[in-house]
């Protein structure tokens, strides 16, 4: 093979008149992943409303087409950054229900099991999934605090609607004695707290002094988990 064909080939992947093929950086394998993660982690501190795909795109270091190319509309992409981790998420929750439904004990221990099984797979994926599952965690917590008549967080229904209505079964065959209505409420009740304890928002700093941190998850749970149970005996209504 001559220099300028020994040349060619080095440039073209070939023999001399074979060109190499065109990389498509549309299909690019990371390019939807990056697109992806940008998304949430915008929405995850601005929300739905206050992102736009040039927004996302700018971050992701991609051209705005590439969103649409890859997701279509804010709304579809919204959907996928929810679809992306919920698989992984829900199994979590629903196989710490499975252990908690088998912890031995009396009603209050049993209680604080299925409480406390529902709490900590979410601070887990937060304090140490990395900064992907961080994020995807406070929007999950935003988006719970939105409008849930919104099309957008149909996603978010379908995919978690289940297993919280399986934790909230769990408490109303545990608390035969409670009106079915009050588990329900007591369960909404802890399902906020969670919502706003997950913002991190510095509160707990500001308001303790600087003593405590909004991001010292682990600290709150067994604390959580105490205040719940509680909060629980205290809906029974006496006869």
């Amino acid at each position: 093979m001559g220099r300028k064909a020994l040349k060619l080939a080095e440039t073209t992947g070939g023999p001399e008149g074979a060109a190499a093929p065109k990389l498509d950086r549309r299909r690019a394998p990371d390019t939807a992943a990056r697109i992806l993660d940008a998304a949430e982690s915008l929405f995850s501190i601005r929300g739905y409303h206050g992102v736009s795909l040039r927004d996302i795109a700018t971050q992701a270091g991609v051209q705005v087409a590439l969103t649409h190319y890859h997701f279509g509309s804010k709304e579809d992409l919204f959907g996928a950054v929810i679809d992306r981790r919920a698989d992984a998420h829900v199994a979590g929750m629903a196989d710490a229900l499975v252990q908690a439904r088998q912890v031995a004990g009396d009603q209050a221990t049993r209680r604080r099991a299925i409480i406390r099984a529902f709490i900590t797979p979410i601070v887990d994926r937060s304090m140490r999934g990395g900064a992907g599952w961080k994020n995807y965690i406070r929007l999950m917590a935003l988006v719970a605090n939105m409008p849930q008549q919104e099309a957008f967080i149909s996603p978010f229904r379908q995919h978690f609607d289940d297993v919280i209505a399986a934790y909230v079964e769990a408490l109303r065959a545990l608390h035969p004695e409670m009106d079915e209505g009050d588990v329900q409420w007591g369960f909404f009740f802890f399902q906020a707290m969670i919502t706003h304890i997950l913002a991190e928002s510095g509160m707990l700093d500001r308001q303790s002094g600087g003593r405590f941190s909004s991001r010292d998850l682990d600290a709150m749970v067994e604390r959580m988990v105490d205040f719940v149970g509680a909060g629980f005996t205290g809906l029974v209504r006496v006869a």
